[in-house]
């Protein structure tokens, strides 16, 4: 039976499979895979600049060698951390270039608790803020992004490392509109309570046809991987996620 829910798809830092990731060049390739949705990650660097980054430094990403390869992104200032060279002639972008040059959703996750607040008070003065879902793994981050706006048509969005913790409170408490849960860990009877309790479930990650086939049995509402394209063959081959969800292949 066909579902009125729009399920979403979003690119694990973009397009990792193809590209440096959380890079416009990677998120300019999930666009061109079909996501609906792309997730980055958030930090500041020492003068306040909202920039892209899922570690605390480039060890693991720096394409060349740097003098700042060891030194955490909250110590450089935007104009040194422009400088480390992430490959593809690509660097570190600021939010706002993100936001400028993509059109579809963005999964927005604050990485470094310093960068809540300042998140907060940029989306609420930006026209693009309604493409948002504000993410992250620490209660107490969403906690101070509300403290300072409580704005944001998609909401702010939980994620769950380990489903037998506490999360139910910080998701109460939050007021959550979507909850983050990995593959392995859902389940049917999982998914139908936060579903009514009124809120989105998110399966991450998609890595192959098993982790499609438990999503579709425990019905959620969206999902993410790191090979986007990959990811959109997978789900469109399966008759049971097609019947359920009829106009996923003509977004593509």
């Amino acid at each position: 039976m066909a579902d009125h829910r729009r399920f979403v798809l979003c690119g694990h830092r973009g397009n990792m499979a193809d590209s440096p990731e959380n890079t416009l060049v990677s998120f300019a390739s999930a666009e061109r895979a079909g996501v609906d949705e792309i997730e980055l990650d958030i930090r500041t660097t020492l003068d306040g600049e909202l920039v892209l980054l899922h570690d605390h430094t480039v060890q693991r990403t720096a394409a060349a060698p740097t003098p700042h390869l060891d030194v955490p992104i909250e110590r450089l200032t935007f104009d040194q951390a422009r400088t480390i060279d992430l490959g593809d002639g690509q660097l570190i972008p600021t939010f706002t270039e993100a936001l400028d040059t993509t059109s579809v959703l963005l999964q927005v996750e604050i990485k470094a608790p310093a960068a809540a607040r300042p998140l907060a008070r940029f989306l609420r003065d930006h026209p693009g803020r309604d493409r948002c879902l504000v993410t992250s793994f620490d209660p107490l981050s969403l906690a101070d992004f509300r403290a300072e706006w409580t704005g944001g048509a998609r909401g702010i969005a939980l994620h769950i490392p380990d489903v037998t913790g506490n999360w139910r409170d910080h998701a109460d408490r939050l007021d959550v509109s979507t909850v983050f849960v990995p593959v392995p860990q859902l389940s049917t009877e999982l998914v139908a309570e936060l579903h009514d309790r009124g809120r989105r479930v998110a399966a991450s990650l998609i890595e192959g046809p098993g982790d499609v086939r438990r999503i579709v049995q425990v019905d959620v509402d969206a999902t993410a991987s790191n090979s986007p394209a990959y990811a959109r063959r997978l789900l469109e081959s399966d008759d049971e996620f097609t019947a359920r969800f009829p106009s996923f292949a003509t977004r593509a």
